[in-house]
């Protein structure tokens, strides 16, 4: 976990990289500002009125040195994915169809072999390691209680 990440870890808030989050480099160049974001899918009750909701500026930066493209700034996981986050990407049909030729794509392209270990940062309920869980070793990590869901499934996940 690099400075940035620490410093917004269970802070409820942001911090702005200032360096790179790979090479450490301080000669980062802005390439797109998708102007402020709010945390995505806060579900409110039906009949709710509208509020203002906190937002984030989303700019990418990216490194010359290392090559590195990420966002200028870190938020808080707990922001991010809070335990109501409602997301599963198995509920999304054509992400379930592109994960399945992901793995056909990966076999045909990587000699890929059952003791071989396959990670998926960022891996929700385990939709695209289902696809090689039978065949391959496997572990997703997870901010989001979600991956509760892919233990079930037999997927080993790591929730943090």
């Amino acid at each position: 976990m690099d400075n940035s990440t620490q410093l917004a870890f269970k802070t409820g808030t942001s911090v702005v990289v200032q360096r790179c989050q790979v090479c450490d480099s301080l000669n980062l160049e802005p390439v797109l500002f998708l102007g402020y974001l709010p945390p995505v899918n806060k579900m409110h009750k039906i009949g709710e009125r509208p509020k203002e909701e906190v937002s984030y500026p989303a700019q990418l930066l990216y490194c010359p040195q290392c090559h590195l493209v990420q966002l200028g700034l870190i938020v808080d996981a707990g922001v991010l994915f809070p335990p109501e986050y409602p997301y599963t990407s198995s509920t999304t049909k054509i992400l379930r169809e592109n994960f399945a030729q992901l793995y056909n794509e990966c076999s045909s392209l990587i000699d890929l072999k059952p003791a071989d270990l396959v990670v998926d940062i960022g891996s929700n309920d385990g939709n695209l390691l289902s696809n090689f869980k039978d065949r391959h070793k496997v572990l997703g990590v997870t901010p989001e209680e979600i991956g509760k869901i892919a233990i079930q499934r037999g997927i080993p996940t790591i929730i943090d």
